[in-house]
C-alpha cells in the first residue's frame, strides 16, 4: 500500500463514520463492570489548541479522572484559558526540552502518579515533517481511549497486577531498523537500570503514547534523569536522549517482571 493510500485509509478510520463503526463493533461484547482501580491521564500539551482532543479522551473514562498536564512554562497562560472551568486538572510547567519525555519523567519522579494503577500517557503530537502526522495522533487517541467499552477492557487488564503497559499493536516496533541511531544509548541506559539481557530487546510503542502502571517504570525512575540531561530542542528527528528513552519504557517494565500487552490483552515482546 503506498503512502497516499495509507493516509487516506487513516483519514477514513478517524472520520465520523469510521468512529461510529468501531464503536458499534466494540459494543458487541460489552464489559460488564468498571474495574476497581485508580486511573489518571497525563498529557504533554505543547499545542494548547489540541487540548479538546485530550479532554475528549478523558470523557470516555468512567467518572472524572485526574488530568496531569505538562507544558512549556511560557504557554501556561494560554493553557489556563483553554482549561478554564475544567475540573481536576493539575498543571506541571516545564522547560521546552526533551519533548514529551523529559516532562513526563519529571512528573513520574515527583511521585505525583504513585497512587494510580493505570495511567494513560498522551501528547499533542503533530509531526509536521510527516504527511500523516495529524492522522497518526488522531489514530492513537482513538485506539487508546476513543471508545468507552474498549477503554474499559484496557482497565480490566490493569486489574491484573502483572500488567505494566498496554498499547496499540500497530505501533509496537520490534524490527531492527527501528533502533535507528539509538541502540548504543539504549543499551547504556539499560545497563544503568540493571536490566537483565532478556529485557534489553527492541520493542517499543512508536509515538510514546500508551497505558502504563507507574510502578512498572521504577527502574527508569531510579535513573533520576533531569531536564538538563536532554538535548536542547532543535527539531531533531532521531538520536537524542528522548528518542532513546522512548525505547526504554518497555525495558524498564520487563526488567521488573511486568508484562507489556496490546489493546486486546495479548502479551507483546
Amino acid at each position: 500500500m503506498d503512502k497516499i493510500a495509507t493516509v487516506t485509509l487513516g483519514a477514513l478510520f478517524v472520520s465520523g463514520p469510521g468512529r461510529r463503526l468501531r464503536a458499534a463493533l466494540a459494543g458487541v461484547n460489552p464489559v460488564s463492570q468498571v474495574p476497581d482501580i485508580k486511573v489518571a491521564l497525563i498529557a504533554h500539551a505543547y499545542y494548547a489548541e489540541l487540548l479538546d482532543e485530550i479532554l475528549s479522551c478523558r470523557a470516555v473514562l468512567p467518572g472524572i479522572v485526574p488530568l496531569h498536564v505538562t507544558l512549556p512554562a511560557e504557554r501556561m497562560e494560554i493553557t489556563k484559558q483553554y482549561l478554564a472551568g475544567v475540573p481536576d486538572v493539575i498543571l506541571h510547567p516545564c522547560e521546552n526540552r526533551g519533548r514529551d519525555i523529559a516532562p513526563f519523567l519529571t512528573v513520574l519522579g515527583s511521585g505525583a502518579l504513585d497512587g494510580y494503577d493505570a495511567v494513560l500517557k498522551l501528547h499533542t503530537k503533530r509531526s509536521p515533517h510527516l504527511l500523516d502526522g495529524e492522522i497518526r495522533r488522531k489514530l492513537l487517541f482513538d485506539m487508546l481511549c476513543g471508545e468507552r467499552n474498549a477503554a474499559l477492557r484496557v482497565l480490566t487488564d490493569f486489574a491484573d497486577p502483572s500488567t505494566g503497559m498496554v498499547g496499540w499493536r500497530n505501533c509496537f516496533r520490534t524490527s531492527p531498523p527501528y533502533w535507528m541511531k539509538n541502540e548504543a544509548r539504549v543499551r547504556e541506559l539499560a545497563g544503568r537500570m540493571d536490566a537483565p539481557e532478556v529485557a534489553v530487546r527492541l520493542g517499543f510503542f512508536e509515538g510514546s503514547m500508551f497505558w502504563f502502571r507507574p510502578a512498572a517504570f521504577a527502574a527508569l525512575r531510579e535513573l533520576k534523569l533531569q531536564p538538563e540531561d536532554f538535548e536542547p530542542e532543535e527539531r531533531q528527528l532521531d538520536g537524542t536522549l528522548h528518542h532513546a528513552v522512548e525505547r526504554c519504557f518497555t525495558i524498564a517494565a520487563w526488567a521488573r517482571g511486568f508484562t507489556v500487552r496490546d489493546l486486546r490483552g495479548r502479551i507483546l515482546g
